[in-house]
């Protein structure tokens, strides 16, 4: 009986303290299944994609331009340097040839240059330009331009990578801050920077010119893989993709970047970009 009583004024102690404290703990329902997830829209990022190569000579002004724009806008503008079309033809004392079959195809997916340097913002065509292909004299506007936009999508990307087998896997996690209707896709990007080797200059070919941002490789399609799940409003879509690096590649200035655009009529619009470095 002693016991009994104990008890009773041990649970009524307990559930007095708990009904009636207005500052009683919040305890957390982990078993809600239902529970709404609230996604915020983020800033949208920028991607500048460059169109250069080795026998480019007006190119290095260009690189030199993006750099100037890296270090203004920081981590809101994502920058490649695309190897594509005759002047990326390497030299014959080049180390390495930084064409590839995807930076080829996105030379004429977005919009053929008429001249160099030359670069596409958010794969966007912008009001009063002719085509996506932009001229140096234009990037600083137009980026600034875009910048300050709020994007629907937020890209959460994770990087696996074992120096032995030197598999790279990157892990990306689609979030919607709303549902949105219409067609999209998704392209990986993987960037090699501070590469060393022959360019073309206004003073003659420089041996130990500093390539930055040069696309390396896709693990996707130029043009990138169709998203078939729905964007509802607080669903996540999460892609896995793996490569092994090539030898020739130094991992700790590889990037990955991931790409989300519109497919949709004649829109190839960005709607959200991300970068990871594997050195972070």
């Amino acid at each position: 009986m002693k016991n009994n009583v104990i008890t009773i004024m041990f649970l009524f102690c307990l559930f007095g303290y708990w009904g009636c404290d207005e500052n009683s703990p919040v305890i957390p329902c982990l078993s809600c299944e239902n529970e709404e997830v609230i996604i915020e829209p983020t800033d949208k990022k920028i991607l500048v994609e460059e169109f250069t190569g080795v026998r480019c000579v007006n190119c290095p002004a260009g690189s030199a331009e993006i750099e100037n724009l890296l270090d203004i806008h920081g981590n809101q503008l994502i920058a490649v340097s695309i190897h594509a079309g005759f002047f990326s033809t390497p030299y014959s004392n080049s180390r390495e040839d930084y064409t590839t079959p995807e930076g080829t195809a996105l030379e004429g997916f977005l919009d053929s240059p008429l001249g160099y340097p030359t670069a596409v913002i958010d794969r966007k065509l912008f009001e009063n330009q002719d085509d996506r292909q932009l001229s140096q004299s234009a990037w600083a506007g137009l980026i600034q331009e875009e910048k300050g936009q709020l994007s629907p999508l937020v890209i959460e990307l994770n990087l696996d990578y074992d120096e032995t087998s030197r598999q790279l896997t990157a892990t990306t996690n689609i979030q919607s801050a709303e549902t949105l209707t219409g067609d999209y896709r998704y392209s990986v990007m993987v960037i090699e920077t501070d590469i060393i080797d022959v360019q073309l200059t206004p003073a003659g070919q420089q041996d130990d010119y500093v390539h930055k941002h040069v696309l390396r490789d896709m693990m996707t399609p130029f043009n990138g893989e169709s998203i078939d799940e729905d964007f509802t409003m607080g669903a996540t879509i999460e892609k896995v993709h793996q490569m092994t690096l090539p030898d020739n590649y130094n991992s700790s200035k590889v990037s990955v970047i991931v790409i989300v655009h519109e497919t949709g009529g004649n829109s190839k619009e960005v709607v959200q970009v991300e970068e990871k470095s594997l050195a972070d």
